[in-house]
């Protein structure tokens, strides 16, 4: 039996909607929660990476302070890809911000002039919100990041450094975490940037809001490059998208064409339409593995471990069957 050291990523979706939430029986296979992701790294140390704060991050709050029991400290690391309200609007509501336990690493791009500190603080303050975000317990500390940057965490370390990717960055030491930052100006009027995270030779590029109406960037290409996972807007049926060019989405067709581009080993269909029930979500990704044989539609509370994945290819490849299917 093949057997690789375990890299210890595992990914949970709790929300994978877009635009705004859609409650209700129509869509309870896939979620009406907006975006969120958790991403957990490390083995013993583990570490806990969130993506967005959509009203997924709800969920994703109460189920910390359950795994939290009697520890002595939560340290948690979110970061933000644009500051549209889909991707905000649980934050106000993450429960562990409000427990004096709770270290808080907020990461996210300079937007219209302002640092991630001056887009989050007003959305949980007076008279937006009758809690100042400032009077709260927790400990947050806050870093602006943009294009090619790359934070990381060494082992035994709990606090980031962040460097330019064009500087020399040493390889990575076995225990490293590294996020990479990559932006883009196809998401309207301010951009939004993508995350790749690396540890243990297996890398999650979560790529939301992002629209390739005239090609995908090839900047973006180098960034997604060989990809285990890659999460994906694909919020339009290429019907439907003729009306919406411009948006700052991406149609299923143009996620699997990156995928295929980019040579990514397995794609997630992401940012869901929030007109899209379960029925017509399900067709999409029917259509999309046509393209884009290994492809999954992301559903709340999708789990995802790459520890397992990877074994599986490896133990594909011992046996001379490398053929791709889509539930692998």
């Amino acid at each position: 039996m093949v057997n690789i050291e375990e890299p210890g990523i595992s990914i949970r979706f709790w929300g994978v909607r877009g635009s705004y939430p859609t409650p209700g029986q129509h869509t309870v296979r896939h979620g009406g929660n907006t975006a969120c992701v958790e991403v957990r790294v490390g083995g013993q140390r583990e570490r806990t990476l969130i993506f967005d704060a959509g009203s997924g991050i709800i969920g994703l709050g109460s189920s910390l302070m359950q795994r939290s029991n009697e520890r002595a400290s939560l340290d948690l690391s979110l970061f933000i890809t644009h500051a549209h309200g889909d991707h905000l609007v649980g934050f106000p509501f993450f429960t562990p911000l409000f427990d004096a336990r709770t270290h808080l690493q907020l990461f996210g791009p300079q937007l219209a002039g302002l640092s991630i500190e001056e887009l989050l603080v007003p959305l949980m303050s007076p008279p937006y919100f009758p809690v100042d975000i400032r009077q709260l317990p927790s400990q947050r500390m806050y870093h602006t990041v943009g294009d090619a940057q790359c934070v990381r965490w060494l082992p035994g370390e709990q606090e980031p450094m962040i460097s330019l990717v064009d500087e020399q960055l040493p390889a990575a030491h076995d225990g490293e975490v590294r996020v990479y930052s990559n932006f883009t100006h196809s998401h309207p009027l301010n951009g939004a940037v993508t995350y790749r995270v690396e540890y243990g030779g297996c890398s999650v590029v979560y790529a939301t809001d992002v629209e390739w109406s005239q090609g995908c960037e090839p900047s973006f290409l180098k960034f997604v490059a060989g990809a285990d996972i890659l999460i994906h807007d694909a919020q339009y049926t290429q019907g439907d998208y003729q009306g919406k060019q411009g948006f700052g989405h991406s149609t299923l067709r143009m996620a699997t064409d990156v995928a295929k581009m980019a040579g990514v080993k397995e794609l997630i269909l992401f940012h869901h339409e929030p007109a899209y029930d379960d029925n017509q979500l399900d067709r999409m990704e029917v259509e999309a593995r046509t393209y884009f044989a290994r492809t999954r539609s992301a559903c709340e509370g999708m789990e995802i471990d790459l520890t397992a994945v990877r074994n599986s290819q490896a133990e594909a490849g011992a046996s001379g069957s490398l053929i791709p299917t889509p539930d692998a």
